[in-house]
């Protein structure tokens, strides 16, 4: 069983103020975002590319960090092991480091296996990192919730998530450059091939560091015992309770029918974005930046109406309102590539899914003990949408190839389009699965929180 509050006491007068915590909070998502953007997403794949990767390397690489996230539904059961949320966190996080080394480190010739594909090695090192780094993940979310007060949890969230998008506004977009003026000059240089890869083994040397850096300002925060009458409760009977609560039950289903409609029309977008439309990758950062920009002020609102007013009815707008992003992607065309920037604008609304639906979470999940309850939603959703990627860019290739094409007037259904109304149609009936849930009994912000000092 799990170590409950009457077996490892918390004492009081080590919680943190809120502001304390806050701060300790926005500090470490930053510099974790920093060191993240440069060790994953265009980095990894440009890297996996110059080792040669092609097709089904570059699908696992994509698809890898959602898939391997469904073992954090292990969280609840290593933090009994380890003897606390805080020592899980600690340890997963930093294997997860030592394992991501492994990927830069493939740049040396003389390091790579000689009889082997340096990709499967890469692929191996990448499935270690992010296991170790999903059940970290999990451990260090229920411990948060448990530090901080349930009133506050939705501008507490925010503002973590707010130094998320400032950061991934400037480092992704400044490696990205820095990147590419190494590579144009050891061209110039006529350099050896080799030399263009100690560009990622800075970028990941760098990325790494800042991760571990990023542990600083949560040591000095305590870690409190699991308080929650289901503590003595096995795993797979907390798991089994979590799916038989209705409002519980009908969240995940609206969770994951939202990843895998999400996740359909990954491999079309960026598809979409760099073939038909043309769009270079100076722009697709402008993008970004569009759709990360407006997450910080939707984030900064979500978080006081959640507080103040629930996480149901903005989750349920939210995803209606989001799904509609898709209507852009069905309108552009070569010469109306602009329309894309629509779609990224009401990506930023995202950031009021993602933190009405992490609220609603912990709400409907036992307090404290909420470890299988997080990884059912946000794991299992990573895995929903990791597979309905894969399916999708298969399904994209197929349709492509025979050419698919369905003549309405003076549009034309072909096979971007096709996946882009279907993801659609799937994004926004998501949000009919949250009509059922009963949100429970919300507090509001000026009630007060038992045993967390310092609210404000």
């Amino acid at each position: 069983m799990l170590k409950s509050a009457e077996n490892m006491p918390a004492n009081p007068h080590q919680t943190p103020s809120l502001p304390t915590l806050t701060r300790a909070i926005v500090w470490n998502q930053a510099l974790w975002t920093a060191g993240h953007s440069l060790t994953t997403g265009g980095f990894l794949l440009y890297f996996g590319q110059e080792l040669g990767a092609t097709g089904l390397w570059i699908a696992l690489l994509l698809a890898i960090p959602e898939t391997v996230g469904v073992i954090g539904l292990a969280t609840r059961r290593v933090i009994h092991w380890l003897g606390g949320r805080k020592r899980t966190w600690l340890i997963c996080f930093v294997l997860a480091r030592l394992f991501a080394l492994g990927i830069p480190l493939l740049a040396f010739r003389q390091l790579r296996p000689s009889t082997s594909e340096p990709l499967g090695f890469m692929v191996v090192y990448l499935v270690l990192s992010e296991a170790f780094g999903s059940i970290a993940y999990v451990a260090y979310l229920s411990w948060l919730s448990d530090l901080a007060p349930e009133s506050h949890w939705g501008r507490f969230f925010a503002k973590r998530d707010i130094s998320q998008f400032a950061i991934l506004l400037i480092v992704p977009v400044f490696g990205g450059y820095a990147r590419d003026f190494w590579r144009r000059l050891v061209t110039e240089q006529t350099w050896s091939p080799d030399t263009a890869l100690l560009a990622y083994v800075v970028t990941f040397a760098v990325g790494i560091s800042l991760q571990l850096v990023s542990m600083v300002p949560l040591l000095r925060l305590p870690d409190v015992a699991v308080r929650a009458p289901t503590a003595a409760l096995p795993q797979w009977q907390m798991l089994v309770e979590a799916w038989k609560d209705r409002s519980m039950r009908f969240l995940l289903i609206h969770n994951w029918w939202l990843a895998a409609a999400n996740g359909l029309t990954q491999a079309a977008f960026f598809s979409y974005l760099f073939g038909p439309l043309g769009i270079g990758l100076g722009t697709y950062y402008l993008l970004l930046n569009v759709m990360n920009a407006t997450k910080i002020p939707v984030s900064y609102y979500a978080g006081r109406i959640c507080d103040q007013h629930g996480n149901k009815r903005l989750l349920l707008n939210s995803v209606f309102i989001v799904s509609h992003s898709l209507l852009f992607w069905l309108w552009a065309t070569p010469e109306k590539w602009w329309l894309v920037f629509g779609a990224y604008f009401l990506w930023g609304g995202f950031a009021a899914v993602n933190i009405a639906g992490g609220n609603l979470t912990l709400k409907l999940a036992p307090r404290s003990d909420n470890a299988a309850h997080l990884a059912l939603f946000r794991q299992v959703g990573g895995l929903v949408a990791g597979v309905s990627g894969l399916l999708g860019g298969v399904w994209l290739d197929s349709l492509r190839r025979e050419a698919f094409v369905v003549p309405l007037g003076d549009y034309r259904l072909e096979a971007y389009q096709l996946l882009f109304l279907i993801s659609w149609l799937g994004r926004a009936s998501a949000a009919l699965w949250i009509l059922p849930i009963r949100e429970p009994i919300h507090r509001p912000a000026n009630a007060g929180s038992l045993g967390t000092p310092g609210e404000s």
